[in-house]
């Protein structure tokens, strides 16, 4: 009671009060915003070995621009809540990695979003498994993605995401997290340079996905 007094539920889409904590796996959003909320039909949340949990429209792909572009940082906890209650974690994990950026745009934005909502989910997630989050990198700056179709995608990102050298993940189930995603590019790199790695099992998690 006295945490919820000392900082109070808001809205993440229009920062309002709210009378009540979110429950149950659901985002903290006020009776206006809350009709907004996109999820993803349960049959098309799963292409190949990429979930992803809502539709990038409404309130949540707001709060993610916010946090991504004008860092509001404040807003990954509850967003990495959210993502804690993405099926894919009932798989069980020994290991969860965030998409990583490219250092130079680390440097320039000062914060990788992917790793601070991989941070809160995996610390919420019901089976919690070790978080790395230096565990990839990406070794060639890239151009951004939304700027690319289908196919260019897979080509931009080709050999730009290995582990990191001496990282063994012989026999070890691996999640990679990112904020969006929108061919499964991104993320399908990412697992590739995990199996390589020798991983078990590896799959992707996002929050949302947008389309081309």
């Amino acid at each position: 009671m006295l945490l919820d007094f000392l900082s109070p539920p808001v809205c993440l889409a229009c920062r309002h009060l709210l009378r009540a904590p979110a429950r149950g796996g659901l985002p903290p959003l006020c009776s206006r915003c809350a009709p907004e909320l996109a999820p993803l039909d349960p049959a098309a949340r799963r292409l190949g070995d990429v979930e992803a949990c809502f539709l990038y429209e409404g309130p949540l792909a707001s709060a993610v621009r916010r946090l991504k572009y004008d860092g509001q940082l404040e807003l990954a906890g509850p967003l990495g809540r959210l993502l804690a209650h993405a099926p894919a974690w009932r798989e069980g994990w020994d290991l969860v990695a965030p998409v990583p950026l490219h250092w130079r745009r680390a440097l320039a934005r000062g914060y990788n979003q992917a790793a601070l909502l991989a941070r809160w989910a995996a610390r919420e997630a019901p089976l919690g498994a070790r978080l790395r989050p230096r565990l990839l990198q990406r070794v060639r700056a890239t151009p951004p993605q939304t700027e690319l179709d289908g196919a260019a995608r897979r080509d931009n990102l080709a050999g730009a995401i290995v582990v990191r050298s001496g990282r063994s993940l012989a026999g070890l189930r691996v999640l990679v997290v990112d904020d969006v995603t929108t061919t499964g590019a991104t993320l399908d790199a990412c697992l590739r340079a995990v199996r390589s790695a020798g991983a078990a099992r590896a799959a992707g998690l996002a929050l949302l996905r947008s389309a081309l």
